[in-house]
């Protein structure tokens, strides 16, 4: 692959190699695009701490004639801080920016492992939020079947959770199982057998079941899978870009907010001369949080 020089790094455009991010980053994520996210391409800093509200609910009151109405505060409401302490980056050198730039099969060499490997720690961040909630059903070493499904479904019922935005990710193991179920088996051989060959199974029992290879599993006796049952706003993903290098180092960086994700990305590069190409960084600065903990649950498998 031929070196090129500072003239042809000049032709480097990081929109393309941001776009080209986020197209499979959005086609990766499992969790993420579950959840309620506060992304912006705003310049933040690690370590900075957002203040988040949510709302909360009303009462219905009755109103008196020539009475005057009766002001509320909604009950339940509140703030999440989400403090933006994860900053993962992926990089790499590029010598041969226009071929890259003008052939996808070549940048695809660069990006989807990139790409891929933010997405990972994206989910995994988020997937590690199980520790903090505080409602479970299911039993630790037996597969998820309907009745585990119902017993969510039930669960959330109890906490007056809106049935609309529910879903549950389940891990691989579990999957097979839920297919094999003799309650849902013929459901999904079916009426959703062209979901079934996605990573989206359909809708059983209110709740949009996807499927994860990231699913957490703790060693043990017996193993514990901790899948999850909840609705978009039992967890929190806020995402901004970090502020642009300082002038005169030679580093340029671009930020771009997928709208069809959320995914905010920066991609930051500079000509490197010690190694003749383009030395390039994607990176995601971002928050998770839990901000409905009544809103979510662990299935245990």
């Amino acid at each position: 692959m031929a070196n090129i020089t500072t003239t042809n790094a000049a032709q480097f455009i990081p929109e393309i190699w941001a776009n080209r991010a986020l197209e499979i980053m959005r086609n990766q994520i499992v969790l993420a695009r579950l959840v309620t996210k506060d992304t912006d391409v705003a310049a933040f800093n690690t370590g900075d701490v957002l203040h988040i509200p949510y709302p909360g609910t009303f009462t219905a009151q009755d109103k008196a004639a020539d009475a005057p109405v009766t002001l509320q505060a909604p009950a339940g409401g509140g703030s999440v801080q989400v403090a933006l302490n994860k900053h993962k980056e992926v990089s790499f050198l590029v010598e041969d920016v226009v071929r890259a730039q003008t052939n996808q099969d070549v940048m695809d060499r660069y990006v989807r492992n990139a790409a891929i490997a933010l997405v990972e720690a994206i989910e995994n961040d988020l997937f590690a939020l199980y520790a903090s909630l505080t409602g479970s059903v299911g039993t630790a070493g037996t597969d998820i079947g309907a009745a585990t499904i119902r017993q969510a479904r039930k669960a959330l019922n109890d906490n007056k959770v809106p049935f609309n935005d529910r879903a549950m990710v389940i891990s691989t193991k579990d999957e097979i199982a839920v297919l094999a179920d003799p309650e849902l088996k013929e459901y999904f051989a079916f009426s959703r057998s062209q979901a079934v060959s996605e990573a989206n199974l359909g809708r059983v029992y209110g709740f949009d079941i996807w499927v994860s290879q990231l699913v957490p599993v703790v060693t043990g006796t017996p193993n514990t899978t901790y899948n999850l049952a909840f609705h978009k706003e039992a967890f929190i993903l806020a995402m901004r870009r970090l502020p642009d290098p300082p002038a005169g180092t030679g580093a340029k960086a671009a930020a771009i907010r997928d709208p069809e994700s959320g995914l905010v990305l920066r991609v930051l590069y500079a000509y490197n001369p010690n190694y003749l190409g383009v030395q390039v960084t994607l990176d995601v600065l971002y928050g998770v949080a839990v901000m409905r903990n009544e809103f979510g649950l662990q299935v245990l498998s």
